[in-house]
């Protein structure tokens, strides 16, 4: 196309619009703990709800201040989680994750940390202590 027959009105009328990301979530002053990779039981049942949680969670208008991986639960901060991308949305809402750098030492696994910030015993601590609720599963 030759730049001289370009129709500059086209471009006149044209309507550009700014778009900016702004998470819809908003931070509650609590704190959710994980410290397995189920809810209840450890069976399809449990794996799947502790998934349900967490896919729920991310889609929630209400999300809480941290997010606590604690346990064998590290291991769904990990490469080959199916979980990441969820997480990483929480994270991008705004939710602090946590995951303990113990449970992945314990575990030889650290080097395979994906999603979320390590954290030791004091971090931990300090954390429950700036939420007026904590929720463990």
């Amino acid at each position: 196309m030759n730049p001289e027959n370009l129709d500059t009105n086209f471009f006149e009328e044209a309507y550009y619009e700014k778009r900016v990301w702004i998470a819809s979530a908003r931070l509650s002053n609590s704190l959710m703990m994980f410290s397995k990779t189920f809810i209840g039981e450890d069976d399809e049942m449990g794996r799947n709800s502790l998934n349900d949680m967490l896919v729920t969670l991310s889609e929630s208008e209400m999300v809480p201040k941290y997010i606590v991986f604690w346990n064998n639960a590290v291991k769904l901060c990990v490469e080959d989680s199916d979980l990441i991308p969820i997480i990483n949305r929480l994270e991008k809402y705004g939710v602090r994750v946590l995951v303990a750098s113990h449970a992945l030492d314990k575990l030889n696994i650290k080097s395979s940390l994906r999603v979320g910030k390590l954290a030791n015993h004091l971090d931990l601590i300090d954390a429950i202590n700036q939420v007026q609720k904590v929720i463990n599963f």
